[in-house]
């Protein structure tokens, strides 16, 4: 069966640096060339992010003659995958403070356990050298007085609470960047995350999993012994049939429907994300949080500068699916890069945006319908790196 051909990238959706670094833009179609897409298939997984990667090779360890296929709507994938910035952490105590005021303290603890696991799975399944990891430690930076002094007094108590569920100690230290007050975790790092997705997609290569680009899905129809996914673009339909389909689409799930009557509440986030050239000299080393989270930079390579976040400043309008600038947030993080970093905006050399899917309490969905034969594994929530291995994992299990 011949397949679409590949939806071109919209404008709006440049290549993100990590991209760049592994040169996608030049030949991404020949270090992954499209599978032809078959008719009939055992497992069917929509969405060619690091969840569908996990749950395709999750599934093909728990059916390992099954034929699995993974499609996606683009060549390569779109969403937040690759378009992050490369965080390997877990929360810090800003965070913690901001949601406590939302849910049990209990819940929240839980939850950073879960990407602790998650990241120890992806590492375990990969290794540190494939995913470009580096233990760099994290650091939560503080502009404000007040605003430190309010987080201090619950350092100790998340210390505590993340040593009995972990087993590891010294999560959060208080310390000083550059003259501001912060909080330091020694335990987090970082890695590039395009070549984590390159790297997991070899590997489901290497399982026999096919990988499709350019198939739009469009409607899912369920019958007494499967599914049928129906295709579209432009002009052209067509429809393949499996024993189950998992959803693994996070933002974009909302724009499937499907005959079960499943749907997943999954608001979306887009994320902007910038990337200096090389400087003279970079006083930032490791990764950093402000804000609860909302701003966030790093050191990345010989010197670079990579900087984003900042969806707090214009929250409403960056909940959309289209890719792009938002010039309101653009002011201020380039406002916050020239004062608080001291480095000039003009440095900037790499611009994109990624575009995450958020749950209303912050947890991923992991959910059979009704049938059993549809699984949804979205909304990450903005933690995507450290979260979707293991969705991917309770997904596949869902079919065991």
């Amino acid at each position: 069966m011949n397949h679409f051909a590949p939806y071109h990238r919209p404008n709006s959706a440049g290549w993100s640096y990590w991209e760049h670094e592994l040169e996608w833009d030049k030949n991404f179609h020949v270090q992954f060339p499209s599978d032809t897409l078959q008719k009939k298939y055992d497992f069917v997984v929509i969405g060619a992010g690091f969840t569908g990667l996990s749950t395709a090779y999750h599934l093909s360890l728990g059916h390992p003659s099954a034929q699995i296929a993974i499609i996606d709507k683009h060549q390569p994938p779109l969403g937040a995958s690759t378009r992050n910035a490369g965080f390997a952490c877990i929360g810090t105590v800003g965070e913690f403070l901001a949601d406590a005021e939302l849910e049990e303290k209990d819940v929240i603890w839980d939850r950073m356990k879960s990407r602790w696991d998650g990241l120890e799975l992806l590492r375990s399944i990969l290794g540190d050298q494939a995913i470009g990891y580096e233990a760099s430690g994290g650091h939560e930076l503080f502009t404000s007085k007040d605003s430190y002094a309010k987080v201090e007094s619950h350092i100790k108590l998340c210390d505590e609470a993340l040593r009995a569920r972990i087993g590891r100690s010294n999560w959060y230290q208080p310390t000083k960047v550059n003259n501001f007050n912060a909080i330091h975790m020694p335990n987090e790092g970082c890695l590039q995350p395009a070549k984590a997705w390159q790297s997991f997609a070899q590997k489901c290569r290497e399982r026999s999993i096919k990988l499709c680009w350019g198939v739009n899905v469009s409607n899912i129809h369920h019958h007494i012994d499967g599914v049928t996914i129906e295709l579209a673009l432009d002009q052209l339909h067509d429809v393949i049939s499996a024993k189950a389909v998992v959803l693994a689409t996070n933002a974009f799930s909302s724009t499937i429907k499907s005959t079960d009557g499943e749907t997943s509440s999954v608001q979306p986030g887009r994320g902007m994300v910038w990337v200096t050239k090389p400087l003279s000299s970079l006083k930032w080393r490791g990764t950093f949080h402000a804000e609860e989270g909302y701003i966030y930079f790093r050191s990345v390579g010989e010197n670079r500068l990579l900087l984003g976040g900042a969806r707090h400043i214009d929250k409403a309008s960056e909940e959309t699916l289209s890719f792009g600038v938002n010039t309101k947030i653009a002011a201020f993080l380039k406002q916050y890069m020239q004062e608080i970093l001291q480095v000039s905006p003009e440095t900037i050399a790499y611009e994109w945006s990624g575009i995450m899917g958020f749950t209303s309490n912050k947890n991923p969905i992991c959910k059979a319908s009704d049938s059993g034969n549809e699984i949804h594994a979205v909304g990450l929530s903005g933690m995507g790196v450290a979260l979707s291995t293991e969705l991917g994992r309770s997904a596949a299990l869902l079919l065991n």
